[in-house]
């Protein structure tokens, strides 16, 4: 390796770097906030697809100066513009509907971690629709995403709801054992007044 070669190859390792550390967490954590605040709207009594053309919106507008960069290949042709509609009105419009329409139903934290089941279903419908071949190790890397997803969302088992509770329990013993209070101690048959008693 010449000595020219070696920082290149420096640089290109720190960019793949920092490329999967942005891809790992910059990314999570910006999905994981666009849907807990459409969760957010979404539980305050706004619509949920006004909630989410909200986000989208301000997300678009956030990157109108990235496609006027690097969007002079979506209208290069037709086939490239089609491409782009169909993207956006499919997969996003009618998609991220739904998606919405599912916040309101689920937890922003249940929703978002079936969403990851996205990647998984993309790649089977390529197999069975376009004919792109899987490896093992593809078809092992989805079977582990399902399994893990399933164990994720599997409810953990409650309380047997004839099992007593400990606290309440101890609520009723204390007050079964509880003797009444006497107020007064003048019996109410003497005439002489009445008598009170506290539980």
């Amino acid at each position: 390796m010449t000595g020219h070669s070696q920082p290149a190859a420096i640089g290109a390792l720190c960019v793949l770097a920092a490329s999967v550390l942005w891809g790992t967490t910059g990314t999570a954590a910006t999905y994981a906030l666009y849907s807990w605040a459409a969760h957010r709207l979404i539980s305050r009594q706004i619509p949920s697809r006004a909630a989410m053309g909200a986000v989208f919106g301000i997300g678009g507008l956030l990157l109108l100066p990235v496609l006027a960069i690097t969007g002079a290949p979506l209208v290069a042709s037709w086939t490239n513009a089609a491409v782009g509609t169909y993207m956006a009105l499919v997969p996003m419009f009618a998609g991220y509907v739904l998606f919405g329409w599912g916040l309101a139903h689920v937890p922003a934290s249940t929703a978002t971690t079936l969403s990851l089941l996205e990647p998984a279903v993309a790649a089977v419908l390529a197999v069975l629709i376009v004919g792109e071949r899987l490896p093992v190790t593809g078809w092992a890397g989805i079977t582990l995403v399902i399994t893990c997803l399933a164990v994720l969302t599997t409810p953990t088992p409650n309380r047997p709801r004839n099992y007593p509770h400990p606290v309440a329990t101890a609520i009723e013993h204390d007050t079964a054992a509880a003797p009444p209070k006497v107020v007064n101690n003048r019996c109410p048959n003497s005439g002489s007044g009445s008598s009170s008693v506290e539980q």
